[in-house]
């Protein structure tokens, strides 16, 4: 039987899944079918880059585990991100605030840990001994590993903003009458949404947490977590940055990571203030940890790294957003993709073909470009089995 057209597509979410499934279903119809039309529409809270967890997202991209060990599929998802990252760079070249970071190794044991990654990837880690770190970084500890070579620091709103560009360019390229959109809604008025997509020929929910805060889809219809997570946001003065490490982001159970230099012209101090920012709590409990307690935990994790920032920096605020975490399996947390069957979800949107994108929770830089990709052209091509094609068990959070 011949497979169903696809050629509108609604996207509910449109963060580092969301605009991932749109670049590459935008891709793969410039490359198989470049004479069809085809038809986006993201549907967001907001504009691109300021909502949702991805919005607040700390922006380290690498493959790796905090023992060092490689993610399932973490070079070919790195390779794809790259590809990603480097098309949204085209618009937006702020978006790479660094080509490099570091990971401090916090116990002996680690220590061991991280040589043996820098042993067998060479090609993505590099050890350096204490002295090494001290000397050249800054950083006080036992060693640790210089990630490199697509590893490297982005700034997830301005990649987003670039990518979203890149993806309405390539679109240009296809048939007359091929678009990409961006519609603000109001995510709680499921009657108008409803209306909205019945125009569409599938529907991608890629809307992260917001997919149950939303109620999209029932809590107990997936193996996952809602995990919020704060961070705060300071600058320093660069006269006093003397013996901190000299702007480079830093894995060390939470991570410190260097933000764009201010952008308004109207502040004088902009050309001579860093900023940074520092996390993430990890909280489960439905009632958020208060400010003085969120800068406790943060300032106790991270001080040793990084005295001279807590010392005489400045807090400008502090930073929240909610991740959805798939439940550990035999890969560790994989993101969910695959049909999404209304009776199955519980869901409240009344369309016969949407699918699910989400559970990327900390590791959306690395997963969401090759997940993307994968889920794209199962959409694109109406079969499901093609995800199957990629990842054998991609319907793992369907088995019990």
């Amino acid at each position: 039987m011949e497979a169903r057209r696809v050629e509108n597509v609604a996207i509910i979410g449109g963060g580092l899944a969301g605009l991932s499934a749109a670049f590459h279903l935008v891709d793969i119809a410039e490359k198989k079918r470049p004479a069809e039309q085809l038809q986006i529409t993201i549907f967001d809270k907001a504009q691109v880059g300021l909502s949702g967890a991805s919005a607040v997202a700390g922006g380290l991209m690498h493959p790796f585990s905090p023992r060092g060990k490689l993610i399932h599929f973490g070079q070919s998802a790195l390779e794809q991100s790259k590809v990603l990252v480097e098309a949204a760079a085209k618009h937006r070249p702020a978006c790479v605030l660094r080509d490099h970071l570091y990971r401090v190794a916090l116990s002996d044991k680690n220590v061991d840990q991280l040589k043996d990654t820098a042993s067998k990837y060479p090609e993505l880690a590099t050890w350096m001994s204490k002295e090494d770190l001290h000397n050249h970084v800054g950083i006080d500890c036992l060693g640790g590993l210089k990630l490199s070579n697509g590893c490297q620091v982005i700034h997830v709103p301005t990649y987003l903003e670039g990518l979203l560009e890149e993806i309405k360019m390539k679109a240009k390229d296809l048939t007359n009458g091929s678009s990409v959109k961006w519609e603000v809604i109001k995510p709680n008025d499921h009657q108008e949404l409803n209306q909205k997509l019945k125009s569409f020929d599938s529907v991608i929910l890629s809307a992260g947490s917001g997919l149950l805060h939303n109620h999209f889809i029932e809590s107990d219809s997936l193996p996952v977590q809602l995990v919020r997570g704060q961070s705060i946001e300071i600058g320093l003065s660069t006269k006093e940055k003397k013996s901190f490490i000299e702007n480079d982001a830093v894995l060390c159970g939470k991570y410190i990571s260097p933000l764009p230099f201010s952008t308004q012209d109207t502040d004088p101090q902009a050309s001579t203030m860093q900023r940074y920012v520092i996390g993430a709590t990890h909280e489960f409990k439905n009632t958020p940890l208060t400010a003085p307690e969120v800068i406790e935990e943060l300032r106790s994790r991270t001080y040793q790294f990084a005295p001279h920032l807590w010392d005489e920096g400045v807090i400008d605020k502090i930073t929240h957003g909610v991740r959805m975490q798939s439940n550990r399996g035999a890969f560790g947390r994989m993101p969910i993709i695959g049909q999404c069957r209304p009776e199955a979800a519980g869901t409240e949107l009344n369309h016969e073909h949407m699918w699910l994108f989400t559970g990327l929770s900390s590791r959306g830089l690395i997963y969401h470009a090759i997940f993307g990709k994968w889920l794209a052209n199962g959409v694109l091509h109406d079969n499901e089995n093609l995800l199957e094609n990629e990842f054998e068990q991609f319907d793992w959070w369907r088995r019990k």
